[in-house]
């Protein structure tokens, strides 16, 4: 009965595909635009958060009476004074305006007082304490001003670029603008006097367009994005009878594993009994038992590891073809479709997501049951978690009225031992069942706090109905929902399992406490243990400052990596290098980027990325030729011997374990210096 459901149900989510997805291309075209779009305006806001970066390092030395700062703030500007940027500056505030105090480059020099657009920007930036942004129209031609203010002076640090807005910027295959046009205005609208860059002759683009603003500093721009060419593709054409297949094969190969399953548990089972039927006609009463009982728990963890291994072959098998069924039916679902359609293709999606989640679910499980799960534990800082989960959490939590109260004040600079996203996906769970098993308006209360036995713990405590204390055992078992399958909430059953035991496998716990009628405590707690930062300066001291030789040329050093108490970790530690420039990028996309503009001298890659792998990072650094000889080094908290040597193999220089080695890291630094 069970291989005919699910042959039913495929079958059926087939033929509502098939028969819908003709409908959708036009609407699909607009999809891939905003998509485009929003991958320029992620580049876009990439580039002027380096601008906001270089000018907030800057204007502290340009203000500051420090004698060794002018020497540093000259050197340090000059290196940005390159390409289309041609003067940097620091302005202190006074009676007549913004006096020049500091300057690089062909802008106002020392002592002069910035007047029309100029002092507006500066005027501004210090009113709203964030970057500010403005374009000038001289006989200069056109610039494209930002200004910062310096902390605790009124001053701000400026750079000046040089822009062409009436000349295209030119496509390549490489650019991200690529088969796009791209307008961007600083301003809120279209301006054409607020004109940054254009990839189109005619900046008032026609056809499909789509318009997305950017938040810059405290201003607002405007990125405006059309298509050169339908974006679609002839593929679109085969889209229905390729659902149609994939459909049909995942049908099949479902049915077909449902059978396979049954057979191979009868199987087990009859082996089993065959051999307990034998050992109690050949042994004593004494040695039939002892055997018995021995030869059944090794036919249990023989089935046990059979179970693991199967159904993760089934996750794995299942994924890849529901992934694209799951993708063709939301095309259905942004098409015009009557009621009747709409309805039936919600409920494919619903169906499709559910099995998807489950299938996933499982397939961690199986992986922590066989040992395969990766994790690659490191010093986390529990509120900055904690945060993170809660942000995530927060749309969910308004759409059931639920309030969220949040107390990080008992651990707000502890560290916990953990891998961060599988400690994050376990709080989500935790979060999101609060949320959806709460009453009407109830309260979801979040706490952080050090416990005995260098423990954080982290509290999640809801306003629901509670959980009858003989039916708490049951609560961490796959599949069981404790009657929630009889009422509208959506679930699995699996996913409180599932974070019970990545608690466990990072080497912490989870427990819950109830009072029915009152509500619910689930507690996460996990090792305690020292912050990178600390523990290097425990080890070796606060760093001095150094001040580099004139001569010295500048050599940068791209570390890739999404924890912020590891980024600044290196940047301490790499300080003792005072010609080294350390540039940072929290997401794998980025760190590509950054690695084709600034060509490093080295790049520290993490291997767990919130967006693409460590191990994909390393592959296409290899296959680009501007990046092809960067020796790049792995540093991570998984370090298994055959992981290292394959991603040796793979083309790595080297590969460092957390905690870091400080000495390690610098020879790796110089022995790619000495290289190049």
């Amino acid at each position: 009965m069970l291989a005919l459901a699910v042959l039913v149900v495929f079958v059926a989510f087939a033929l509502a595909g098939f028969f819908g997805a003709r409908q959708l291309v036009a609407d699909q075209e607009r999809r891939l635009l905003q998509e485009r779009a929003g991958e320029v305006g992620a580049l876009l806001t990439s580039a002027i958060d380096a601008f906001d970066s270089s000018l907030r390092v800057l204007g502290p030395l340009g203000v500051s009476a420090d004698p060794a700062a002018p020497r540093l703030f000259t050197r340090s500007a000059s290196q940005l004074v390159e390409g289309t940027t041609t003067a940097v500056g620091v302005a202190t505030e006074g009676d007549s305006g913004f006096t020049v105090a500091a300057a690089v480059g062909d802008g106002a020099p020392v002592g002069d007082v910035l007047g029309g657009e100029r002092a507006a920007v500066a005027e501004r930036a210090l009113a709203t304490g964030e970057l500010a942004s403005g374009v000038l129209h001289g006989d200069r031609g056109t610039r494209l001003v930002f200004a910062r203010p310096v902390a605790g002076q009124r001053a701000v640090a400026y750079r000046e670029s040089v822009i062409d807005p009436t000349q295209p910027a030119p496509s390549t295959p490489e650019s991200p603008f690529r088969s796009l046009d791209v307008v961007l205005y600083a301003a809120p609208d279209a301006d054409p006097d607020h004109l940054v860059v254009t990839t189109a002759v005619d900046p008032d683009l026609s056809g499909t367009v789509t318009r997305r603003p950017l938040d810059v500093g405290g201003d607002r721009w405007l990125l405006v994005v059309g298509a050169r060419e339908p974006l679609v593709g002839s593929f679109a054409e085969r889209v229905p009878w390729l659902f149609l297949g994939v459909g049909l094969v995942t049908a099949g190969l479902g049915t077909a594993i449902v059978n396979t399953l049954a057979r191979r548990r009868g199987y087990a089972l009859a082996m089993v009994a065959d051999r307990t039927r034998e050992l109690e006609q050949s042994l004593d009463e004494r040695g039939r038992a002892e055997a018995a009982q021995r030869e059944a728990q090794e036919a249990a963890e023989a089935a046990n590891r059979s179970k693991s291994e199967f159904l993760s072959r089934m996750s794995h098998e299942l994924r890849t073809p529901l992934n694209a069924v799951l993708g063709f039916g939301q095309l259905l679902e942004l098409e015009e479709l009557d009621e009747n359609q709409r309805d039936a293709v919600g409920h494919i999606l619903k169906a499709g997501r559910h099995l998807l989640d489950l299938i996933n679910e499982v397939l961690d499980i199986s992986r922590i049951e066989t040992g395969d799960l990766a994790l690659s534990p490191e010093p986390v800082l529990a509120a900055d978690l904690v945060q993170e989960a809660v942000d995530l959490i927060g749309p969910l939590a308004g759409q059931h009225g639920i309030q969220l109260v949040v107390d990080r004040s008992g651990a707000s600079d502890s560290y916990a031992f953990a891998d961060r996203q599988r400690a994050k996906q376990v709080l989500l769970n935790l979060l999101s069942n609060a949320v959806k098993y709460n009453r009407p308006k109830g309260t979801v209360a979040v706490s952080c706090q050090q416990v005995a036995g260098a423990r954080v713990r982290i509290s999640v405590t809801d306003t629901g109905t509670g959980i009858p204390a003989e039916r708490l055992g049951l609560l961490f078992v796959p599949f069981e929902r404790l009657g929630a399958e009889h009422t509208g909430v959506e679930g699995t059953g699996i996913g409180l399992a599932l974070s019970k035991r990545l608690a466990e496998a990072m080497g912490g716990t989870l427990d819950v406490a109830s009072t029915l009628g009152e509500g619910s405590t689930f507690t996460l707690e996990l090792p305690q243990v020292e912050g990178p930062v600390e523990r290097y300066e425990r080890l070796n001291g606060a760093p001095e400052p150094l001040v580099a030789p004139t001569s010295s040329p500048r050599r940068v050093v791209l570390h890739i990596e999404d924890n912020l108490s590891n980024l600044t970790l290196v940047e301490r530690v790499l300080a003792q290098r005072p010609d080294v420039e350390v540039v940072a990028a929290m997401h794998g996309r980025l760190g590509l980027e950054l690695a084709r503009q600034h060509r490093p001298v080295l790049v520290l890659l993490d291997l767990h990325l919130p967006d693409i792998g460590g191990e994909e990072v390393l592959q296409r650094l290899r296959q680009d030729p501007a990046t092809a000889s960067t020796p790049v080094v792995i540093v991570s908290a998984d370090a298994t011997p055959g992981q290292v040597q394959r991603l040796l193999s793979a083309g790595a220089a080297g590969y460092l374990t957390k905690p870091l080695d400080v000495r390690d890291l610098l020879r790796a630094l110089d022995d790619a210096v000495a290289e190049r």
